[in-house]
């Protein structure tokens, strides 16, 4: 009887019958295709990018010192806190090997001073940085919690933070000992703006109130003074030892602090100010406290804390925990 249609080369060439070698290969065959139709479909769906965390601001940092306090303060600052700043600066008025100061000869007016060390870092060192923070050489800073207060900032806005400060007239301006943070929009408004008009800023000598000064010429070229408290109206600047705020009151006989009582922005009760837990500058009295400061600051780490963590320190408490969870199931393997 004569056959229809030749099967010899149905399947692949294969004799008239469908062997499990065949079925194996268009199994393979088909499989391959699926997952190469899958692939340029999955190619063809819009893919959601995650957004990358805002860079950090840069925070610049210029220290004041002097040639007397180079090697007694100056190098304790250098070997601590002043690295963590992005770059930083000291500012004197003579060189050393270490520090590699900025010096500035023969400028004994605190005001002329730091005229001219804001000036000399606009001119300089201005692409460095997003905020300039000015501190002295015995002042100790946690710049990480800078870092985080001005994250709800832009360096573009005309303000600047600090222990805020007035006088009887109104004048707003910080108090000299706790460190001062200018944007890179303030600083740039000072040095073109302020310094270059005599009749909005003065470049005559002034005494140790420069700060207001200060205010002055930065309030005339519209730099706001910012409010540096937490939410909790916790100070962040303090103007004394951490010590004071933390575990005492102020003395309202000495100069200083009656100072302060008189020209604090804000109301202070019963002579003590409520301490922020995300402070960021305070003044020291003995400069080798400064490497315990830091180490408490930078090196010692809290297991085990509580969950019910103050608001401030939540992100914190996840931290914690995170690290817990990750050393049990190091543990379990």
């Amino acid at each position: 009887m004569p056959r229809l249609f030749g099967a010899r080369r149905l399947f692949l060439g294969g004799k008239n019958r469908f062997t499990l070698c065949n079925a194996i290969y268009l199994l393979l065959l088909g499989t391959l295709s699926l997952t190469v139709m899958l692939q340029r479909y999955r190619d063809l769906e819009p893919e959601e990018v995650e957004a990358d965390d805002p860079p950090s601001p840069r925070i610049f940092c210029i220290i004041s010192t002097y040639e007397f306090r180079h090697e007694h303060t100056a190098i304790h600052i250098h070997r601590t806190w002043a690295k963590h700043c992005d770059h930083y600066l000291f500012v004197s008025d003579n060189v050393h090997k270490h520090l590699e100061p900025a010096a500035f000869m023969n400028l004994y007016n605190k005001w002329l001073r730091l005229r001219a060390h804001l000036e000399y870092v606009y001119k300089n060192h201005f692409h460095q940085g997003d905020w300039f923070l000015y501190a002295n050489d015995d002042n100790f800073v946690v710049i990480e919690n800078l870092r985080k207060m001005l994250v709800s900032y832009t360096p573009n806005e005309l303000i600047y933070f600090g222990c805020k400060l007035r006088t009887p007239n109104g004048l707003v301006f910080m108090y000299e000992g706790s460190g001062i943070v200018f944007s890179r929009a303030a600083l740039k408004r000072f040095a073109l703006a302020a310094l270059t008009n005599e009749s909005i800023c003065s470049s005559e000598p002034k005494g140790n109130d420069f700060t207001e000064e200060l205010g002055r010429c930065l309030t005339n070229v519209n730099v706001m003074a910012g409010d540096s408290r937490d939410e909790m109206q916790g100070h962040r600047f303090l103007p004394f030892e951490a010590d004071l705020h933390l575990g005492g009151q102020m003395n309202e006989s000495r100069a200083e602090h009656k100072y302060y009582l008189d020209h604090s922005y804000y109301p202070v009760i019963d002579m003590k100010l409520p301490v922020s837990l995300q402070s960021i500058c305070f003044h020291m009295q003995a400069i080798m406290n400064t490497y315990d400061h830091y180490y408490f600051a930078y090196k010692v780490r809290i297991f085990g804390a509580p969950l019910d963590l103050p608001s401030e320190n939540k992100d914190i408490g996840k931290k914690i925990n995170l690290i817990n969870v990750r050393n049990k199931q190091v543990l379990l393997g």
